[in-house]
This record gives structure tokens, sequence and C-alpha cells, in this order.
């Protein structure tokens, strides 16, 4: 039998027997010997019963019922279920194109659904800042907006706009209702256009420049030869923290040429001062002094995985592993540290679906092979990206998240053993009604899984629009810097 319920829970048992539930009369009880998360529920010709250890794992109960409720009669059966992670995140880049605040709503009412409980926040990028700074005004008066919508678009608009820090909190709030923690991205020292074209002092160069209106990766980066640098840093932190009480703040640090430190006098002073070797140690310094300041108070700091080139990054920042060909995040988890996946070639929901199908990411697992059981041990959960350079508009954005995002949602929740792709897609189906009404529109069910001439149609329209010069260069040299 299929219980139709997504994530699918860990320990069903079926008792035989079906009624009709009543919602309104559930019997709940309290365990302190069960972890945060973790509920039991039973359900027979008595009624319900609920346990949990407190409001989140009761939270969790009531999104299980709500499921099995909205099919008919319910089994009667007995649940004893818990997550396979701590940790499981949906990001959104609302950097490249924004989207509303009703619009990102939806989209955690989603989440919520499917029992994911992080939504990591990209706010500031090379193409634009999205939150509203009254200690640096800059950031809203230039770094927000752009020349055009950019990215091939045809629309030659100024492009733009930034969420004030009561909208921000409107998020907030939402999320915490549905038990979700938001983690802002504030990337640094790469990604930083934004920033510099506001204040290019915080440059090597020093020089005024645009925003960016196309993908890729850019030279002009963080100073980290400047003192007043890293003041901003800290200043443009604070505020952040101020609106964010979550106990994460991911500082980026992926994607950082650095050819202008090699030619600025001050960050070779630094590296001499501080008796780095070379101009990635320079990059783990600067990152070690950004968590060392929101260690101070009191955050967990993570960081992609480029940040561990240096080889001098502070153990106890979390690594996010999208793309590490060296497998040094794991090594990193190995030692002891701490990890979350969300794989390019899996979990990245920009990518078409002759790329990425459905069962490609929902079988994709996330203890990576190179780990011991105490790289096990340190894989804090799993996370799922959606990229906006293409993406421009809410429908768009359905079409690519769903169901694939449900898919992460499962696979963060249900342990590996009990994970099974055949039974998934019947329940997706069952949830494709749902996301409608909730005004999402999902990719149809023929295009879960292309045949193979689709995904090489796919595969290859996606090189050819995406393949330029920088990011050939990139992809054969990725160590390579250019003058």
């Amino acid at each position: 039998m299929i219980l139709n319920v997504i994530p699918k829970p860990n320990s069903i048992e079926f008792t035989g027997g079906e009624s009709w539930l009543d919602l309104n009369s559930i019997e709940y009880s309290l365990n302190e010997n069960f972890s945060d998360e973790a509920y039991y529920l039973k359900i027979d010709e008595k009624g319900i019963q609920v346990v949990s250890k407190g409001e989140k794992g009761r939270y969790y109960a009531a999104k299980t019922l709500e499921q099995i409720a909205a099919t008919g009669k319910a089994p009667h059966c007995t649940i004893y279920d818990a997550p396979a992670f701590p940790y499981r995140g949906f990001m959104i880049d609302s950097a490249r194109h924004m989207q509303t605040i009703d619009e990102i709503k939806t989209y955690i009412e989603a989440a919520a659904r499917y029992k994911f409980n992080i939504f990591h926040w990209h706010l500031c990028d090379d193409q634009g800042w999205r939150i509203e700074s009254e200690k640096y005004p800059l950031l809203n008066e230039k770094g927000s907006w752009r020349d055009c919508h950019g990215f091939g678009s045809k629309n030659m608009e100024k492009y733009g706009g930034y969420y004030t820090k009561e909208e921000i909190r409107d998020v907030i709030a939402f999320c915490k209702e549905r038990f979700i923690e938001v983690v802002p991205e504030i990337d640094m020292p790469g990604h930083v256009t934004a920033m510099v074209s506001s204040y290019p002092e915080l440059s090597c160069r020093g020089v005024q420049i645009p925003l960016e209106t196309t993908g890729g990766i850019f030279k002009n980066i963080l100073c980290a030869g400047k003192e007043e640098v890293f003041d901003f840093c800290f200043g443009i932190l604070d505020e952040v923290m101020e609106l964010f009480p979550c106990k994460y703040i991911h500082i980026g640090g992926d994607e950082a040429p650095k050819a202008r430190w090699c030619n600025c006098s001050a960050c070779q002073q630094r590296i001499k001062d501080e008796k780095l070797g070379n101009v990635e140690e320079l990059q783990g310094y600067f990152a070690n002094r950004i968590i060392a300041y929101l260690e101070s108070k009191g955050k967990e700091v993570l960081a992609w995985n480029e940040s561990l080139n240096s080889g001098i990054l502070n153990k106890n920042t979390i690594i996010c592993d999208w793309m590490d060909r060296a497998h040094k995040s794991e090594e990193f988890a190995n030692q002891g540290g701490r990890i979350i996946i969300e794989d390019f070639y899996h979990y990245y929901l920009d990518y078409p679906y002759g790329m990425t199908p459905l069962t490609k990411t929902y079988n994709y697992e996330p203890y990576l092979e190179k780990l011991s059981s105490t790289g096990r041990n340190g894989v804090l959960g799993v996370e799922t990206p959606i990229w906006t350079e293409y993406i421009e508009d809410f429908d768009r954005m359905g079409y690519m998240c769903f169901p694939r995002m449900i898919a992460v949602a499962e696979r963060g929740w249900t342990k590996s053993m009990n994970a099974d792709y055949e039974s998934f897609k019947v329940r997706v189906r069952n949830e494709v009604p749902v996301l409608r009404k909730m005004g999402i529109k999902p990719a149809d069910e023929s295009e879960w899984d292309p045949p193979f001439n689709i995904r090489f149609r796919d595969t290859w329209g996606h090189l050819k629009k995406n393949i330029t010069p920088s990011a050939i260069k990139a992809t054969l040299f990725p160590n390579k810097e250019e003058d």
C-alpha cells in the first residue's frame, strides 16, 4: 500500500481498516525523549493521536495529516517519523531576477508542505543588491539597478529594485510560523559588483564600474589589503544580522578570480604582513576575519566549497558542496568538518529536465562516495538552488522547480533505505493539483524524465547558449588567473 504523503515517512505500519479523519479532534501528548522534529502518529477507529517533543514535531505531524486527509478515507496506521537530515534547504536567487513578496511566500508555503526547514535567500550578486540598507544607501541608489534586464533579454529598460526591511521582516515572520529559518547570503570577496559599483573604493583599483548584465565570473572583487573593506563588511553584516535572527549567515566565497589581488600593492603587502603563501591563502585570511567577526556575534557561517582552496579556512565553517572535483569537501568532512550537499549536476533546478531529469535528482545519494564514517556524520543535509539568470517570471520558476524541488525534500527527510522512486512518482501525481491550486505551474509529467534524444537536445542547446570564452577558460583552467 502507498500512503500518499511526501516526504515518505520513515516508519509506517498499516493496521487494517480505514476512517474519515476529523482534523479538529486530535489527541496530543508530549514525549521529551523525541528529537525536536520527530513525531508519532496513530490513526484508527478511535481517532487520531499525535506525540511529539514540542510544537515543531506537532507541525510536521499536521503536514502529514493534511496530505492523508486530502485523499478521502485514511488507512488505519501508525507512523513514527523523524528526518534523515537536520538541514533541508531550498535557495532562491533574487539578485539576478526578483520575485514579489507574494511569490516568495507561495514558494515558502509549498516548501513547508514538504518539510523543508531552511530558506537560503540569495540577495546580492554582480547584477544587483536586494536588501534595503540605511547604513550604506548607495547600495540601493546604485547597486540595486542595472542598465537593462540582461542575460540575453531584448528588454533594454533599466532593471532592479530591492526588498525593504519591512518586507524582509514579513517574510521572516511568515517562515517562522512554518518552522523555516531564513539564511541570507552576502557574497564576498567575489560576486560583489553591486557593492563595488556603489562604493568603488572597496575594490583594488577604485574604478567606477556598472552592474553586470550577463552571467559569469568577474574580476572586480573586494580588496583584501584595505582595512576599510573589512570595516564595510562588518558594517553591512551588522545591518543584516539586525534583520535576520537565524543562527546561520552565508558569506559566499565562490568564484573569486584573483588577478586584481596579484597586481594590487595593498593585497601583496597584506600577504607579506600576515606571512601568507599566496593569493589563495589571502582569501582564506579574508574569510577567516569575516567568520571570526560573525562567530563573535553568535553566528555559524556557511560558505561555498571553493573557500576550502586556501587550506587555512576556519574549521567551524559549514561548507556548501556544489561542484568539488577535487573532493575537498569530503576530505573536510572526514576530518570532522560539516558540509551541506547541493550538487550542481543533480540539485540545481535552473537546468532543463533533459540535463537533470527527475529520476536523476531523486536517486542522487547525498552521502558522497569518499566519505568515511566520520565524514558521513558531518553531512548536515541537502539544499536545492534555483538560480534566476534566465528565469524572469514566476510561472517559469514553478516549471523548473517542481517537481524536482519535492524530490530533494524527500531525500532530505526520508532515509536512503526507504527511498523509492516509483512510489514517489505516484505520490507526486497527487500533488500536482495541490501545487496548481497554490498558483504554481509544475512541469508536465511527460517532461519529468525525457527520452535520450530530448536529453541530448537540451544539453547541447544549453551548452551552445552558455559557452563563452570566459566559461571555457573557467572550465578547462579553473585555477588560471587572467590579467
